[in-house]
């Protein structure tokens, strides 16, 4: 079952009762070889967002520690995806999975997720969450920082709105500082 979201002209939230328009003008494209700079920029951004909970310092020439050859053949190697979300022809985010182990099952991790804050609140995460988890038949694993407050409310809204066959939480000792959820999309 699908369903639908709308918003009220005086209420920004949406409601579970009424239809949310798909953003327009949205494109996800791989991120190309030749374009891992931009991509590497884009992270620092990421990072930045994310010190608060990560507790990631800056290293001495002002950057977070991100290997930018390292994160270029990371996105590259097999089974790994990088891509752009693009609104209205701009960048306006990335987002990165890589396969993954949850206890004895293989999963596909959709392991970093940025929008820029201009695009934020539009939408668009849930565009491509809806494109992306909800396109494929394979069971996901989704990570958010137990503390980002901001994160754990947009997949907590995620999992309400579409129409997922499971939601599951799942804990992992070795990942204390992650509230995990694996997800497997509507047949």
């Amino acid at each position: 079952m699908t369903r639908c979201y709308t918003r009220q002209l005086s209420d920004a939230k949406w409601r579970k009762d009424e239809i949310m328009p798909a953003v327009q003008n949205m494109t996800l494209r791989a991120v190309a070889p030749g374009e891992e700079g931009a991509l590497a920029q884009l992270f620092q951004l990421y990072c930045y967002d994310n010190s608060a909970w990560s507790g990631e310092a800056l290293l001495a020439d002002g950057r977070y520690d991100v290997c930018d050859a390292g994160l270029a053949s990371y996105v590259h190697a097999a089974g790994h995806t990088a891509s752009w979300i693009e609104v209205d022809g701009e960048l306006a985010g990335f987002f990165i999975t890589e396969p993954g182990m949850a206890g004895g099952r293989a999963v596909q991790e959709f392991s970093d997720f940025f929008i820029l804050k201009k695009y934020r609140r539009r939408g668009v995460a849930l565009e491509v969450v809806r494109r992306v988890l909800l396109g494929s038949a394979q069971t996901w694993l989704v990570a958010t920082f137990r503390a980002d407050a901001h994160a754990n409310a947009f997949w907590r809204q995620a999992f309400a709105r579409l129409p997922f066959a499971r939601v599951e939480a799942w804990d992992d000792a070795s990942l204390p500082l992650f509230q995990l959820t694996l997800l497997k999309p509507a047949a």
